[in-house]
């Protein structure tokens, strides 16, 4: 990547004061959905499940708990979320985590965000990876549609080519090799100097010897 982009500039700042937390990760919804319906509300939830949670949707949750309210319907929902809710100071910063579209004399939500804190336990760039690699079929699989993001991302993608993808070539040119010499070089000693003359050098193209 260029060295001034965005994106450098990013990991640079996250490497040096950041380091020892888990990566923001950004969960966008860009369609919109029933978030009054209680089985969209437990798809929302199995979706989160392994993360912690800076969610507007949870709090709003909690705030009719406290103030003992009902927001079954689209437009109860709807109306206390704009009128009260995204008004009392405490809330007041979710505001931008919602996109409403005014159809008529209604609401809608037509997009949403919420922040997903990864539960990683050494914050090792294979923890990110794995992460990475569990959302993103997640995200084209799954009925709600949403992109997940955050600019570690950019780099945990060369990380992961640059890693997994070497090791993989490498093994496949072994067991070619394994499965020619086989059958083509008679002499046992031979195929032993063979196989290991081959993978010595895979290992060098890996940078291991």
């Amino acid at each position: 990547l260029e060295q001034h982009s965005p994106s450098v500039s990013f990991a640079l700042t996250q490497q040096k004061l950041f380091s020892n937390y888990s990566p923001v990760i950004g969960f966008y919804i860009y369609e919109p959905i029933e978030y009054w319906n209680s089985t969209v509300q437990e798809h929302l939830k199995t979706l989160g499940q392994g993360f912690n949670k800076i969610s507007w949707i949870d709090n709003y949750f909690n705030y009719l708990k406290v103030a003992n309210v009902s927001a079954s319907t689209k437009s109860d929902f709807i109306n206390i979320l704009k009128n009260s809710f995204l008004k009392s100071p405490e809330y007041q910063h979710f505001t931008e985590d919602i996109i409403f579209s005014k159809n008529g004399d209604e609401y809608d939500i037509i997009a949403s965000r919420m922040y997903l804190v990864a539960r990683t336990t050494e914050k090792t760039r294979e923890e990110v990876v794995e992460l990475l690699e569990r959302l993103r079929p997640l995200s084209l699989i799954n009925s709600i549609k949403f992109i997940v993001f955050n600019p570690t991302f950019v780099f945990m993608d060369r990380y992961s080519s640059s890693v997994v993808s070497p090791i993989l070539t490498s093994g496949f040119s072994v067991l070619t090799v394994l499965i020619l010499t086989f059958f083509l070089v008679i002499n046992p000693l031979g195929n032993f100097w063979l196989i290991l003359t081959v993978t010595s050098v895979e290992l060098g193209v890996l940078g291991l010897m």
